[in-house]
């Protein structure tokens, strides 16, 4: 599987980090639409160890529904020796879903507690968006 490269596992790791035990955070910047962070799985079964689902999304309304723009969901596995080891904290783009384009995109498979297969193609395409995502994220100060 292809995890996230270094800067966007960090927006991660600080997002995770605002959440503390909070299973949701609701973030706000002006022009933007806020950002969802929701933890929605937990001890995920891995090659890499147990994880944790982390759902992302940018959220507006159209004529009455909520609209995802985009929602990724990550697999995070965190064996980290101390808070700054981020070459032991683990990403992997799981799903990405668009509403106004109608695209529902499941890069990793999770059955029963378990990740059971990936697409190889589809995975790293996720993994390619979700670094650039997440750089924005950062940049347009949803982190501070």
């Amino acid at each position: 599987m292809y995890r996230l490269d270094k800067p966007a596992t960090k927006v991660l790791n600080s997002l995770l980090n605002k959440m503390g035990e909070k299973a949701h955070l609701k973030l706000k910047r002006e022009g933007f639409f806020p950002l969802t962070v929701e933890k929605i799985g937990w001890d995920i079964d891995t090659p890499f160890g147990k994880g944790l689902l982390l759902s992302l999304a940018h959220y507006y309304e159209q004529n009455g529904d909520l609209m995802r723009c985009p929602e990724m969901v990550f697999i995070v596995i965190d064996k980290r020796g101390y808070p700054k080891d981020f070459d032991n904290l683990f990403a992997f783009a799981q799903m990405y879903q668009q509403d106004a384009l109608g695209i529902y995109e499941e890069s990793a498979f999770i059955s029963d507690g378990r990740l059971t297969s990936f697409i190889e193609r589809l995975q790293k395409s996720h993994n390619n968006f979700a670094n650039l995502w997440l750089r924005n994220i950062r940049l347009q100060g949803f982190l501070k």
